[in-house]
């Protein structure tokens, strides 16, 4: 059930996305150039819950993106088994490319390039990509089923959530069609959070805002749009490789820093995360 969608604001390329999923957490992954076979690649971050080696989605020190959404194996159309020389998972394509691939068409071309495979880790689920560049250049990819390479513009956007899109006069998705009739109206990121708060569901492990032109990103875990966890991916990556925890991330933040400050007894005997400040170390969850 994830969302991504992504505009123009402000001369910025912006992706918003909803990664949901049956359970939480989750990893950040600040990895850093190096040279394989002799060849530089590109620096990078990660969001993976299965595996660096498997995320889910990046950006890379070129400002291109990566983002996945499941797709049913009813409804997927999938390739034809090719004799590719290079085979890869469904989930490790996405690192594969993005440590090699500067543009959209550098990376659509590496997934036509290569045969990809199930990732076996549901075997109900196939995956569906959406390629995205810092010029606004995009691609979606669901099996055989590709896209043209587009540009964004005032009148074109990428939507995308849980079927290809060769099917959405045919399914019926309340997600898709509010960010469908709501993203010509995007003008400031903070709309862009609100359209991602509402197509958001109980499902909803973590949820982003890229700007691919700056390369930077918020990051809000859980459905807590209110506390973000802010990234320079340029920035991390001249500090070195780095690793975060979801759950490093939410106790780093202050709002969650503040419930533990004067709450002795709520430490001590567990307390509502959703509890108000007079009623903290008052509420216990257990006896």
């Amino acid at each position: 059930m994830c969302s991504i969608f992504s505009c123009v604001i402000d001369g910025q390329v912006i992706v918003g996305r909803n990664f949901d999923w049956i359970h939480t957490g989750g990893n950040l992954h600040f990895i850093l150039p190096n040279r394989r076979y002799g060849r530089a690649n590109h620096g990078l971050c990660l969001i993976e819950k299965f595996g660096s080696d498997r995320p889910l989605e990046g950006m890379n020190s070129q400002g291109l993106f990566i983002g996945t959404t499941g797709i049913h194996i009813d409804n997927f159309p999938a390739r034809p088994k090719t004799h590719a020389p290079i085979q890869l998972d469904e989930l490790g394509i996405i690192r594969f490319v993005l440590e090699r691939a500067s543009t959209t068409q550098q990376a659509t071309a590496i997934f036509n390039q290569v045969e990809i495979v199930p990732h076996s880790i549901e075997p109900y689920i196939r995956m569906q990509y959406v390629v995205l560049d810092q010029t606004g250049e995009f691609c979606v990819i669901a099996g055989r089923e590709q896209t043209d390479l587009s540009k964004l513009d005032t009148k074109t956007f990428v939507t995308v959530t849980n079927f290809p899109l060769s099917l959405k006069n045919q399914v019926a998705c309340n997600r898709f069609e509010t960010l469908r009739q709501q993203i010509p109206y995007i003008n400031s990121r903070k709309e862009g959070l609100a359209l991602l708060e509402a197509v958001s569901t109980e499902l909803t492990v973590y949820s982003c805002v890229y700007s691919l032109t700056q390369k930077t990103f918020a990051l809000y875990i859980e459905r807590d749009f209110r506390a973000a966890s802010y990234f320079d991916l340029d920035e991390e990556l001249r500090q070195g490789r780095k690793f975060y925890n979801f759950g490093e991330l939410k106790l780093a933040l202050p709002e969650y820093r503040e419930q533990f400050k004067d709450a002795q007894y709520g430490v001590q005997q567990g307390f509502s995360i959703g509890s108000s400040p007079s009623d903290r170390g008052q509420r216990p969850l257990c006896g």
